[in-house]
């Protein structure tokens, strides 16, 4: 579905006009604001979690392959969000999600950048510019959150580390520089015809996203659920893609990849199931933490976080399998 117009501006205008529209209703009030984040969860975020997990699979296989991140990763992983408990509280707590996220969110467009630059025909060379810029957005937004410095995310105390304006300022500029460069180079190659449109369009919307976020919204929770619901639907899109582009492969379909029936039924069915197991996954975890309260530690939250860093690791290492397995094929 990649390189295919029409899944390409949903994925990349849909999306991103869904977020802005949520973090414009979340701006309007504190009610709104709560609502729109139970919405984000229940429908984007939990869903997107399980989605990574679809990317392992589920025959025996795949978890003699994988045994580890199955089996120990979660207990590694349990333990250091124990530890950053006991060190530093909820705050820690909620100023390691927020890092992690922004890392995590900005891996994810480095890596479907590059997945649109492969579109193209002939060899794959990386546009360093446009990696640059993709990473130097959000350094300048999350360096402006820490001058900025916060003290509440999500209703929870958070503790960013402490940073200079001057340095964010300085950050900017050289983001700005970057951008402007980038993007007179782009207009000439459109110009010349030599354009890629969709990975240019996905740099821009990662661009606008970040601004918009980090820079522009002055709550960093509005800001966070800007990117955060950005990132679950193209999550949820991108890995529903690939699990068809497997499948397909796999069961050797020859049906179209475009084909109208195929598609829809193939989406209700993803989509339908990440939704009803990410509850699920959710009320275990939840009940789970509750019932161990009596430790006098915030457990559910404990046992969330787990899950979501588990998650980010799990995401790094699976996708970069599979691209060192593609490399290989080639």
């Amino acid at each position: 579905m990649i390189g295919v117009p029409r899944f390409d501006a949903v994925f990349i205008f849909g999306t991103l006009v869904v977020a802005l529209v949520f973090g414009a209703v979340a701006s309007i009030s504190p009610g709104l604001l709560m609502a729109a984040v139970l919405v984000d969860i229940w429908l984007f975020a939990n869903p997107h979690v399980v989605a990574t997990y679809t990317r392992i699979g589920a025959g025996m296989a795949d978890i003699k392959r994988h045994w580890f991140l199955i089996f120990f990763l979660p207990m590694i992983v349990c333990a250091g969000v124990v530890a950053t408990a006991l060190s530093y509280e909820v705050a820690g707590l909620f100023t390691l999600y927020f890092l992690a996220q922004t890392y995590h969110v900005t891996r994810q467009s480095f890596g479907i950048a590059r997945a649109y630059r492969r579109i193209r025909l002939g060899p794959f060379y990386p546009d360093r510019l446009a990696e640059a810029l993709v990473y130097l957005v959000p350094v300048w937004g999350l360096l402006s959150r820490c001058a900025g410095a916060p003290t509440a995310f999500l209703g929870y105390p958070i503790q960013l580390p402490f940073v200079p304006q001057l340095v964010a300022d300085i950050a900017g500029f050289v983001t700005i520089v970057c951008g402007v460069w980038w993007l007179q180079r782009q207009c000439r190659a459109a110009l010349a015809g030599e354009g890629n449109w969709q990975h240019d369009a996905f740099v821009l919307s990662h661009v606008c996203v970040s601004l918009v976020a980090y820079i522009w919204i002055a709550d960093i929770t509005v800001g966070w659920l800007v990117v955060n619901v950005w990132h679950n639907l193209q999550y949820l899109l991108f890995v529903w893609v690939q699990n068809t582009r497997r499948d397909r492969q796999t069961k050797g379909s020859l049906l179209p990849a475009d084909d109208f029936v195929t598609v829809w039924k193939s989406a209700i069915k993803y989509g339908g199931l990440c939704l009803l197991f990410g509850a699920a996954l959710y009320q275990a975890i939840d009940w789970m933490g509750m019932q161990l309260l009596w430790l006098g530690l915030p457990t559910v939250l404990i046992a969330h976080f787990t899950v979501n860093f588990h998650h980010y690791l799990v995401d790094g290492v699976i996708w970069k399998q599979r691209r060192s397995v593609q490399f290989r094929r080639s």
